[in-house]
């Protein structure tokens, strides 16, 4: 026989939001490895002892950190989903007695305290310290760089020379076309570089391309890995300068990781853009091997040395794992909403990255350490 709706609403629901978050749903298989005390801690120099009791910041990074997780990076989307999705409210603390709170909650956060406060990378450097406190980072290494579009456009691109602030610019190109949202701007045949033009809308946001594609307007990410469990070892966002960007990147990220974290690395894998004489030379001069694939181009000494350890097996284990970084920015990208970043300014895109580096991180550590029970 078939069955009909019922239709008739309870008037009392005995209900538990542990209910609605699996044994392995992602919250909650990542969920332990998050301390909510240490969060507060870094906090607590942000906030008066006076006024209103604030909503508590771990409920903020722990909200932002869920919406990425989801691939919902829009604030007011993420406050609706707070709403209605029963495990992001166990997952952040939240009860079902309780509102979502207002979307400007966090904009207004991050503008009065948590900018500049280092704490995302603070949030990061943790999960690199227990990986390495749990014996799940190796001695051999891998580098790469990413371009991540900016939250700006090639219209908002103005030559310096004759550079206007950004309201009178906007004023301008509103008289040029009826539709104000989005002006029409023919700048076909123009030619236009980072030296000669700057973004109105992000000044730190640079054309930028890879190889003979298109130009976009972005940043350089730039990632250290661990080869054996694919864990980040560091992250960094730069402002676009070609290739140059990429390596002195990734040498910065080396001495960060050893400044930081008192652990030394003896090899570095890294694609064919990082088989440079400065590059290769600065890596040496850290007790580190290059494994950097090899080109048939370059005749100095360091550029022979790494031909000459092409056939050995470490070199060829260090390119097979090296790929591995990119299945990371793969899955930042397709997953999490990495493709495009959404706050303007350097300060302010390295601390997305710093989140991003975060829930990469937190994602492999769950699968690496087991929940005890």
């Amino acid at each position: 026989m078939m069955g009909v709706a019922d239709k008739q609403e309870s008037f009392f629901y005995n209900v538990n939001l542990e209910h609605f978050v699996s044994s392995d749903h992602p919250f909650r298989r990542i969920r332990h490895l998050i301390d909510t005390e240490e969060i507060r801690k870094l906090c607590r120099p942000l906030y008066s002892e006076e006024g209103r009791p604030s909503i508590p910041p771990e409920q903020l990074f722990l909200c932002i950190l869920g919406g990425y997780l989801q691939g919902v990076c829009s604030e007011r989307a993420l406050v609706r989903e707070l709403q209605c999705n029963m495990a992001l409210r166990w997952f952040v603390g939240l009860g079902l007695d309780q509102d979502a709170w207002d979307h400007s909650t966090f904009s207004q956060n991050r503008r009065r305290r948590f900018n500049e406060s280092g704490i995302l990378e603070n949030l990061f450097d943790k999960t690199v310290g227990l990986a390495i406190k749990k014996g799940l980072v190796s001695q051999h290494s891998s580098v790469d760089g990413s371009l991540v579009k900016a939250n700006a456009s090639q219209k908002s691109f103005v030559a310096i020379e004759v550079f206007m602030k950004p309201e009178e610019y906007k004023k301008r190109i509103r008289c040029l076309d009826e539709d104000e949202g989005n002006p029409t701007i023919d700048f076909k045949g123009e030619k236009r570089s980072n030296k000669t033009h700057v973004s109105t809308t992000d000044e730190d946001a640079k054309l930028a391309s890879k190889g003979k594609g298109t130009s976009i307007v972005g940043y350089t990410v730039n990632g250290l890995m661990e080869n054996r469990h694919r864990i980040l070892l560091g992250i960094s966002v730069e402002s676009f300068a070609g290739p140059k960007s990429e390596t002195e990147g990734a040498v910065s990220l080396v001495d960060d990781f050893h400044q930081k974290h008192k652990f030394r690395l003896k090899t570095l894998g890294a694609d064919k853009g990082y088989f440079a004489e400065e590059f290769l030379k600065k890596i040496k001069r850290r007790r580190m091997k290059p494994h950097v694939s090899a080109k048939t181009t370059g005749k100095e000494e360091i550029h022979h040395k790494v031909r000459r350890m092409v056939t050995t097996l470490g070199y060829q284990l260090s390119q097979r794992a090296r790929k591995k970084i990119e299945e990371l920015w793969g899955e930042a990208k397709c997953w999490h909403g990495f493709r495009e970043f959404k706050r303007r300014g350097l300060t302010n895109v390295r601390d997305e990255a710093f989140l991003m580096g975060w829930l990469l991180n937190l994602k492999r550590l769950s699968l690496l350490i087991p929940q005890e029970t």
